[in-house]
């Protein structure tokens, strides 16, 4: 449907922004619920074709890292990502998802039944490029796991490449992570975290995220700095910006990754450019 110019400014005027006839929401970049299908096909992992990019590094064998199942958060399907090891990975990825340069929000929500501690990078920018945005390395063990968030695509500075959340979350819980990526000019970001467990209440923030050596080692005269007071210091990371534009999730194959066939779940993928997107 073509829409009249008299009719697109009649839209604007009412709705105070850009509404599109098919109910689509004009802020929102990016988004996957999985609800094409469910199971093993090429059509239920990409969501139809929603992720335009979809691999799996199985060297040539039958394992497949990748599923999509019912039975995520307020009725969605979930991404299923299986735990094989270091010899297997498997990411979806979505190219220019975001402007360059440009600030943004992110959702998901993600359930972690696996038990493999060697820090895996689940969500990233560019999966070939994580260095400049790892929005989750998740760390796990047989009674919990925590996750870091890493940014040292220009600047490798320690104690300040990865930041660890300070809290324990729950083995077989799902919880919501949004994510404020913004541009203080064209190649610096600061990157700012909510987390929200089943119930929606927050229980991460900014405070909650440590540098690397926490208690230990001095940075600018402090061994204390989190994502919080780093950011009131009038600090943020370079990136390259390009790598920003892509968004992919999955598992890395992290080296020493112990093959426990234990999965974690994905769903409920946003990304926007107004606001944070909320459940």
């Amino acid at each position: 449907m073509r829409l009249l110019p008299g009719l697109l400014i009649l839209l604007v005027l009412v709705t105070g922004c850009l509404a599109f006839p098919d109910g689509r929401d004009p802020d929102v970049l990016f988004e996957s619920d999985w609800t094409t299908d469910t199971g093993t096909t090429r059509e239920a992992v990409t969501d139809g074709g929603r992720w335009k990019n979809y691999w799996e590094f199985n060297n040539g064998g039958l394992v497949q890292l990748l599923s999509v199942v019912p039975g995520g958060p307020g009725g969605r399907n979930a991404l299923r990502v299986v735990q094989r090891g270091s010899s297997y990975s498997a990411f979806v990825e979505q190219d220019n998802v975001v402007p360059l340069s440009r600030d943004y929000y992110v959702r998901y929500y993600m359930r972690n039944d696996d038990t493999s501690s060697v820090g895996d990078h689940v969500v990233t920018a560019d999966p070939y490029q994580y260095a400049n945005l790892t929005y989750m390395r998740r760390l796990s063990g047989s009674t919990g796991w925590r996750f870091v968030i890493s940014l040292y695509g220009c600047e490798a500075t320690y104690p300040l490449m990865h930041w660890s959340s300070s809290k324990t979350l729950s083995i077989g819980a799902w919880y919501r992570f949004e994510y404020h990526v913004g541009f203080v000019d064209r190649t610096h970001v600061q990157v700012h975290l909510r987390v929200y467990d089943a119930s929606g209440a927050q229980i991460l923030d900014d405070s909650a995220f440590r540098q690397e050596g926490w208690g230990v080692s001095i940075w600018r005269g402090r061994t204390d700095w989190t994502l919080q007071s780093y950011y009131a210091a009038g600090r943020s990371f370079c990136v390259d910006p390009a790598a920003l534009r892509k968004f992919g999730m999955g598992n890395n194959g992290q080296q020493d990754a112990v093959d426990t066939s234990l999965p974690w779940y994905f769903a409920g993928v946003q990304i926007r450019r107004d606001w944070w997107p909320g459940p």
